[in-house]
């Protein structure tokens, strides 16, 4: 009898899932035969469905492959999938794209574009996506549109998270690990039966700790020390044998002191002032140094409570196999930060929330699933997916930046020069250089209300015994209202001259709809091999400006998409292969983009946008005892088809671009340093690596008869050069990286213990996730760069069950 092997590893769009490695715990006669991959089920429908019949490109990782990572990083997984680039390194700023396309780090007031699913409800915010990342039962990674089933802003795609649920066999795990940068990490988990057969519950929780160790100069403290404390409450309820009633009750506590943007150029006059303040100032990202004169910080709390309703309905009147689901949720995510704006030495722009920004949100869903039989007598029936979705939220962003202290100094180190006729900007007359700081403060706030409502469908129609036909349909209906104001404490000209700071206080409202369609078609050519072509449309709703100082640029429009994709799934050499990959194209139009003009960040559209890509991914258990070997790889080509009022880069000529991106409010010829532009038609968009790939192998094989196994993997990951800041400047170059990742341990047959030493970036490779200009100093950029060194992480997991 053919032995089946379960996965252990990661499911990227084929398989990469559970124990594949429990092939190692059999014998060396069961391991030369033919081994077989087994079935990995998703949601990436919204309903439970083997990955193989799912038409969508999708990655899964499960808990066993987390485990032997040692990852608590969202980033750590995604790396292993072809187009997909996350990072949190920067907690006030995180990166996600997916296919070159995403959210801009920075871009307060935007929706995301990918789209947030916690165990089925659906979270407005990115925010929240390291916070659930504890006691998983399974992550989703789905690339592309997917707004018919998961609703507006899910443009780019979705990361869809599985908890584990509560059982009656008080199962459990706990783990603790050791790495550098005095990491300690500890994550648990147990259920237990409240009433046999009844109710059931599940508590989990999750502490991390680590400190990067980068020097303040200017201060003679150290930076970048994180924790993080979360816990999970859930108990069901198995009212009978055809309902149940899930409670999750999850929150999360985040404290990062002292943020990591180090000077990464500086021009030789700045330096020179720099060093007036702080003599160990050094132009370098990577030396774990930075000199700036005020502490930084960034926090986040989240917390979220939900109920969800199943109820088996079976046959009633045409539907065959009905059930309903109903979903009610209530989440806030609080997170207030303090930036030293100017990234010096120098006292001059100290800038950060007055009040936390914050995110609430409300939501109802209603779902149906079932079965009908062929219209008309037309094919072998039906399967479908329907409902509605309604959201309430309130998003609010309060700021304040003081100024006036040091602005003489830093004004001397190169600030506020028009490099074209070196003119320099008159300086306030009332700002005391010995300026305590307080001589002058700016605030901005803005107060956003928004509801929405959507309903949705998707039909499986099986039109014959091979091909399926899938249509969904999605409406949606958003309202928001929104109070965006700005002002300061004082009346001198250096905040507009800083800024651009006007006063103003204005109401806005702004209404809209989507219709988002989806046509999908599948042909099961053989048992092992399916094709699927889908046409769609993505939707991500527009929204208003967040913390600006100035009235010019309040409102964006709504970002749409229209995207095409041809796939194939397929399993090979007898089922110890699987390979899938897609070819897709997905046209953008008035794509939003997070702008940085030299003196403040601001949200507009920009005109559109296009990616063209292929990727693949496979799983393969070859003729090799108790080896795996999986890899992946996506190439894509994210450009902007027009795009030709781009914010120009750092130094150049005040007034330059195009005369039709000018109007009255900044026409250069009346405004002391108008702003300038450049055309970015036809470049490529800022975070997305044409390349990527990954490439991994394990071995586990007994080292023993008490059953005890050697675990053995060694990683191959790359990443494509690519800009990582939204003006193209050559200096925002992230050159191609290739990480070597390596494992060693051992692991009992029966996966109930486990010591694993994992080492990680073992090539050193240099890797910076944002690069941002310094403000109002031309030539000047600051740099998130990561630890380049190798790090190591030892973990222990046992589980019980």
């Amino acid at each position: 009898m053919i032995k089946i092997d379960r996965l252990g590893a990661v499911v990227s769009a084929t398989i990469f899932s559970s124990s594949v490695l429990a092939a190692a715990g059999s014998n060396t006669a069961d391991q030369s035969k033919s081994r077989i991959i087994e079935e990995v089920f998703v949601t990436a429908q919204k309903k439970t469905e083997s990955l193989q019949d799912v038409p969508v490109s999708v990655s899964s990782f499960d808990r066993d492959f987390i485990g032997d990572l040692g990852s608590t990083d969202v980033g750590e997984l995604v790396q292993y999938t072809p187009n997909v680039k996350f990072s949190t390194a920067l907690g006030y700023a995180p990166v996600l794209t997916i296919r070159g396309f995403g959210t801009p780090p920075l871009g307060r007031g935007l929706e995301p574009s990918v789209g947030l699913s916690i165990d089925g409800v659906f979270y407005g915010r990115s925010s929240y996506i390291n916070d659930a990342f504890f006691d998983l039962e399974r992550m989703e990674v789905l690339r592309g549109p997917q707004g018919t089933l998961f609703g507006k802003n899910t443009i780019a795609g979705v990361l869809n998270f599985t908890t584990r649920d509560p059982d009656f066999d008080n199962s459990g795990f706990i783990s603790t690990a050791a790495a550098s940068y005095d990491t300690v990490s500890v994550e648990a988990g147990s259920s237990f039966s409240i009433i046999d057969n009844v109710l059931a519950g599940r508590v989990s929780v999750r502490y991390n700790d680590r400190d990067w160790h980068v020097h303040n100069t200017a201060r003679d403290n150290e930076q970048n020390h994180v924790s993080d404390l979360s816990s999970r409450l859930k108990l069901k309820w198995f009212i009978n044998d055809s309902s149940s009633l899930l409670l999750n009750a999850w929150q999360s506590k985040q404290r990062e002191l002292g943020l990591i943007l180090q000077l990464k150029k500086a021009t030789e006059k700045s330096l020179a002032v720099f060093r007036e303040h702080d003599p160990a100032v050094e132009a370098d990202a990577y030396n774990d140094t930075l000199s700036m004169d005020r502490d930084t910080f960034s926090d986040r709390d989240t917390r979220s409570v939900n109920l969800k309703y199943a109820l088996d309905i079976g046959d009633f009147g045409v539907f065959s196999n009905l059930s309903a689901q109903v979903i009610g949720g209530w989440s806030e995510v609080v997170s207030p930060y303090a930036i030293d704006g100017d990234f010096s030495p120098i006292d001059f722009i100290n800038f950060g929330t007055d009040e936390p920004d914050y995110y609430e949100q409300n939501l109802l869903e209603i779902q149906f699933t079932g079965s009908l039989p062929a219209p008309f007598g037309l094919g072998y029936g039906i399967d479908f997916i329907s409902g509605a979705f309604a959201s309430q939220s309130d998003h609010g962003v309060s700021v304040k930046q003081k100024n006036g202290t040091g602005i003489v100094d830093y004004t001397r180190a190169g600030a506020f020069f028009d490099p074209a006729p070196s003119l320099v900007i008159p300086l306030p007359t009332n700002v005391n250089p010995s300026d305590d700081g307080r001589g002058e403060t700016i605030f901005a706030s803005t107060e956003v209300d928004s509801q929405s409502v959507a309903y949705f469908a998707q039909f499986d129609w099986l039109l014959t015994e091979t091909v399926t036909a899938i249509i969904g349909l999605r409406y949606g209906e958003d309202q928001r209202k929104g109070r965006i104001s700005a002002g300061r404490s004082a009346t001198t000209v250096a905040a507009p001259v800083v800024t651009g700071q006007e006063n103003f206080d204005e109401i806005i409202e702004q209404s809209g709809y989507d219709f988002t369609p989806k046509l999908t078609l599948t042909w099961e050519a053989t048992e092992e091999l399916t094709l699927f072509a889908t046409a769609t449309q993505g939707f991500k709703s527009g929204g208003f400006a967040a913390g600006v100082f100035n009235n010019d640029n309040l409102t964006f429009e709504p970002e749409k998409a229209d995207a095409f994709e041809i796939g194939v799934k397929s399993k090979l050499f007898g089922g110890s292969l699987m390979l899938n990959g897609a070819v897709f194209h997905t046209e953008y139009s008035d794509l939003q983009v997070r702008n940085f003009d030299g003196r403040s960040i601001f949200v507009k559209n920009a005109a559109n946008a296009q990616t063209t890509g292929v990727e693949f991914d496979f799983f393969w258990l070859p003729p090799i005892p108790y080896l795996s070997i999986g890899g992946s790889a996506g190439f894509v080509q994210a450009e902007y088809i027009d795009y030709l009022c781009a914010p120009a880069i750092a130094g150049t000529p005040s007034g330059s671009g195009d005369p039709s991106c000018y109007d009255q409010s900044n026409d250069p010829t009346t405004t002391i340093l108008a702003p300038s532009f450049q055309d970015l038609s036809g470049e490529p968009l800022s975070f997305a690596p044409e390349a990527s790939g990954s490439l991994y192998s394990n071995l586990q094989m007994p080292i023993s008869q008490s059953g005890v196994n050697l675990l053995l993997g060694v990683d191959l990951v790359y990443q494509g050069e690519h800009f990582i800041d939204t003006d193209n400047d050559p200096v925002a170059t992230q050159e191609a990286t290739t990480k070597i990742n390596m494992r060693i341990g051992l692991k009992s047959d029966d996966n109930t213990w486990s010591i694993i030493l994992n080492g990680k970036n073992i090539t050193g490779e240099e890797e910076s996730v944002l690069v941002l200009d310094q403000a109002s100093l031309p030539g000047n950029y600051v740099a998130a760069a990561l630890p380049f060194e190798p790090t190591w992480n030892l973990n222990l997991r046992y589980e019980w069950q």
